[in-house]
């Protein structure tokens, strides 16, 4: 897969999450960045937009290499489509953002080499082992959060950006 030199392709993962608007992939969204459709084929498990496949779809399309990254979770497949992240990385001015599970980031990144990997954890946490592959290749980035510090998001949004060779915004100057 080619991705343009100008896109930039992020996955956040781990178990520090918050719905602050001070969020990392609240501010990157804002920044230019594009949040792909996922699919499901029961329920959805992150705050992204998601589009019902059946079982059997699913099945298919993953056969065809048109499933870009896939898990199972609480008894139900969710992942990305290629076409869905193709459409995200034609509509963004910065690059594509996907927020999920590890196993979908390590996916990611097996298979698209330009992603970065972000995780967001407290100190005392372990990476999950799907990662191994991302830090042997260097795309893993890990971020240690204390979610409730005063001003923790906004250091983790600084060091995505510093991180990835991104422009600070002036409010952060």
């Amino acid at each position: 897969m080619q991705i343009p030199n100008s896109k930039k392709i992020i996955c956040i993962t781990g178990s520090v999450w918050t719905g602050s608007r001070s969020a990392p992939r609240r501010l990157l969204v804002k920044e230019g960045f594009v949040r792909p459709t996922w699919f499901t084929t029961s329920r959805p498990i992150t705050d992204a937009n998601y589009r019902r496949t059946s079982l059997s779809s699913f099945h298919l399309a993953n056969a065809s290499n048109k499933v870009l990254s896939h898990t199972e979770f609480g008894g139900s497949i969710v992942g990305i489509m290629q076409e869905d992240f193709n459409a995200a990385l034609e509509a963004s001015k910065q690059g594509v953002l996907i927020v999920g599970p590890p196993e979908i980031a390590a996916q990611i990144a097996e298979k698209i080499r330009e992603t970065v990997v972000f995780t967001l954890k407290e100190k005392q946490m372990d990476l999950s082992t799907c990662l191994d592959q991302a830090i042997q290749s260097g795309q893993l980035h890990r971020i240690d959060v204390n979610a409730l510090e005063p001003g923790a998001w906004t250091t983790v949004y600084r060091s995505i950006l510093e991180t990835m060779g991104l422009e600070l915004p002036q409010w952060m100057d």
